[in-house]
């Protein structure tokens, strides 16, 4: 009876030191999609229209597709399928990364000067307000992507 208690009470304190032992799943600051939904409506809807699904309005939006520029000629992403065309898993990190021009995007135009101006670009100076934009917008375009109709 006593070899039990000490068998259990062993056991106790391994599962215990393991468990403490384990790392935390490490947790970021969280996204503002009202934010990311208010970036999106000033820098993106333009091209991308108001309801994400590419369909820019007929004045102000950069697409054209009779222009004599090649990435005028490009007909904005839906942003609405990145899920579905991605196997249904949301491509967060291409996402980030076309936002912050690190992805070469042509209809987005160069790191200096992408399409929407340099609303990203001149915050390289202060990496936590861009982190901040680039993750609530994300966010927000995750939070708009269609379901699979079955």
């Amino acid at each position: 009876m006593r070899y039990v208690q000490l068998a259990i009470l062993a056991i106790s304190f391994a599962v215990g030191f393991v468990a403490s032992a384990q790392t935390p799943a490490k947790t970021g600051p969280r996204a503002d999609i009202a934010a990311g939904k208010e970036l999106y409506h000033q820098h993106c809807s333009v091209c991308h229209g108001v309801d994400g699904k590419g369909t820019p309005p007929r004045v102000g939006g950069i697409y054209d597709p009779q222009s004599i520029e090649p990435e005028r000629r490009v007909r904005p992403a839906d942003l609405t399928e990145l899920s579905e065309r991605n196997g249904g898993k949301f491509p967060a990190d291409r996402v980030r990364n076309a936002i912050s021009s690190k992805d070469s995007i042509p209809a987005h135009g160069t790191p200096k000067m992408p399409a929407w101006g340099d609303v990203f670009y001149v915050l390289k100076d202060r990496p936590q307000l861009l982190e901040k934009r680039v993750r609530d917008l994300t966010a927000y375009i995750e939070s708009i992507q269609a379901t699979k109709k079955q």
